[in-house]
């Protein structure tokens, strides 16, 4: 990645509700510069796909610190150890 390009991670947990499963909702917004160049949502009810995205930002060089704190409060809702 460009030295001007960057990765940022939004992310919002939903406990679970009569409405569905417990979810953590990541918005993975691109930038070159201070440019927004593209945005998308992903949703995970389960932290085996969370942490393959965590894997794969990592082994691009992304700063994961805000997933990984996201992680930490996912699994707490899933009433699992992290």
């Amino acid at each position: 990645m460009a030295s001007d390009d960057r990765v940022k991670f939004e992310a919002s947990l939903s406990p679970a509700d009569e409405d569905g499963p417990a979810r953590l909702y990541v918005w993975i917004r691109r930038f070159h510069g201070d440019e927004e160049l593209t945005g998308r949502y992903e949703v995970f009810e389960d932290l085996p796909r969370l942490d393959e995205l965590i894997e794969r930002a990592e082994a691009k060089g992304q700063d994961t610190a805000d997933l990984r704190t996201a992680r930490a409060g996912f699994a707490e809702i899933l009433g699992r150890q992290s």
